[in-house]
């Protein structure tokens, strides 16, 4: 028994490069859910944004699985080299093969002994200047592991001492005084390129206004109590992206209670792409959309399909 394609007359098709067939035995399947959603957007961009809202998948794992086709040469992205597609790396002579990006070192599996610490202090003035401002910062005298934790993120690391002291006043600002959590952050933006003052205001500035906007849409949608959780929250910021108002967020929330008697964000970010993808910006046109004898086409949506498939996925949530 075979199974074919089947070619409808009108109906619309997109490729797929061969070489992507042969990572297929390799390949994921939400790298292959991600391949074929680029592939079917034609030559319109595709960002990890964009990718998370359609698929419902964190801007982090949109964006790894996106890489995973940079780096095989099928999809390339703005600033990034270009794969070699040929020869393979294997023939390639030892001193042509390009350099790769070495990861971030981990934490050391062995603690520094304390005359190594004393060491690194006397050779490096900023060190003494942050375990200072550190304890200052998070009200609490330094034992010799949260020493140690510091101490290694300057001299192991490379933070520099003042975009670490940044890092550490941010995450007291926000209640994570714990020297894990402090670690993690500081690692994870010098992965992202933040290794200056400037760079560190910028991300803490974006991180600001993310939370801003995540409170603006709990109290449209009467969210009180409570964060959101992980899933809630790449719903918010892809709204965020797509310059969705709170006000037509809350009409489509109303839109969902109406419907559904209960709240819920994949339902309600359907009915907002649906709105975005006319340009319908305010509850005024989403409203005169669906008015008797409007002239314009019909929604893109069916709002019972829609319940029946958004209580599936609620459920995830």
């Amino acid at each position: 028994m075979s199974y074919r394609v089947v070619i409808k007359c009108g109906g619309g098709a997109f490729f797929v490069p061969n070489e992507a067939a042969e990572n297929l035995k390799l390949c994921t399947a939400a790298q292959l859910r991600v391949l074929l959603l680029v592939m079917s957007r034609g030559f319109a961009e595709a960002t990890p944004e964009i990718i998370s809202a359609e698929l419902g998948m964190s801007a982090e794992d949109s964006k790894d699985n996106l890489d995973y086709w940079v780096a095989r040469g099928i999809l390339e992205c703005d600033g990034a080299a270009p794969a070699a597609i040929t020869p393979s790396a294997a023939s390639v002579p030892a001193a042509e093969v390009p350099a790769q990006k070495q990861p971030l070192p981990k934490p050391p599996e062995t603690k520094l002994t304390m005359k190594e610490v004393q060491r690194l202090k006397e050779e490096d003035a900023g060190i003494a200047h942050v375990l200072s401002e550190a304890e200052r910062l998070l009200g609490k005298t330094f034992t010799t592991s949260d020493t140690e934790a510091v101490v290694w993120l300057i001299s192991y690391a490379g933070i520099p001492p003042e975009v670490l002291v940044t890092v550490i006043a941010y995450c007291a600002g926000i209640g994570k005084n714990n020297l894990r959590y402090i670690q993690k952050t500081a690692i994870e933006w010098l992965d992202s390129g933040i290794d200056t003052i400037e760079a560190a205001e910028e991300r803490i500035r974006a991180l600001n206004d993310a939370r801003s906007w995540e409170g603006e849409v709990k109290r449209v949608l009467e969210i009180y109590g409570r964060n959101l959780v992980t899933k809630e929250k790449e719903f918010c910021e892809s709204w965020r992206l797509y310059g969705i108002s709170p006000e037509l967020i809350h009409f489509a929330y109303e839109k969902c209670i109406e419907k559904t008697a209960k709240l819920s964000f994949p339902y309600i970010n359907k009915i907002l792409l649906s709105w975005h993808q006319k340009g319908i910006k305010t509850p005024a046109e989403a409203a005169a959309e669906n008015k008797p004898g409007a002239e314009t086409e019909k929604p893109s949506f069916d709002l019972e399909e829609l319940e029946r498939r958004m209580m599936l996925e609620d459920s995830v949530i």
